[in-house]
């Protein structure tokens, strides 16, 4: 497995335990929503509010990973990408799918810390409303910057293909004895 698969992993197992975590210290009932100043406004038995949050972690964790998966099936004739004429060539695709399903792997990632961030602020103090809106406005930054990030690598392709890497034009592998 790539190391973005194995950083996935990663964030499914460190929301595993934040979920298992609140599923035995949780207050009971446990807040299931929290309004725009991040007081809880809707409380729900723990067993039954873990095992909804922990569903639907799962879900979005299977979602993300059949998108990452299914990127490189996608056909050229339905993918809409900056610099399309560069990526979707038989020599590049292998490349924008890498990065695709590396941004799907890293999204997933991201919702799945937010989720386990905000069980563990929950567990500790139910009604703690600074640390939820840290929480937040740090994953909004970083899904923005991911988004941008993406935006700016397709529209900026590499100058030299990842086989001339390091190559000089006009030069053989081979150095002549002087």
């Amino acid at each position: 497995m790539r190391v973005r698969w194995w950083s996935f992993l990663g964030t499914v197992l460190a929301y595993a335990a934040a979920a298992s975590w609140a599923a035995v210290s949780g207050p009971d009932p446990f807040p299931t929503h929290f309004g725009l100043s991040g007081q809880p406004d809707s409380w729900t038995p723990r067993a039954e509010a873990v095992s909804l949050h922990a569903g639907i972690a799962a879900g979005i964790a299977v979602l993300f990973a059949g998108l990452a998966l299914a990127a490189p099936r996608l056909p050229a004739a339905v993918v809409n990408t900056p610099r399309r004429d560069y990526w979707l060539t038989p020599e590049h695709r292998s490349a924008f799918d890498e990065i695709l399903s590396g941004f799907f792997l890293w999204t997933g990632g991201l919702i799945l810390v937010l989720q386990a961030a905000t069980f563990v602020v929950t567990v500790i103090d139910p009604t703690e409303t600074a640390a939820k809106s840290t929480i937040l406005i740090l994953f909004l930054v970083a899904l923005v910057g991911s988004i941008g990030y993406l935006v700016w690598l397709l529209l900026h392709p590499p100058k030299r293909s990842a086989t001339t890497r390091g190559a000089r034009p006009g030069r053989t592998g081979s150095r002549s004895s002087r």
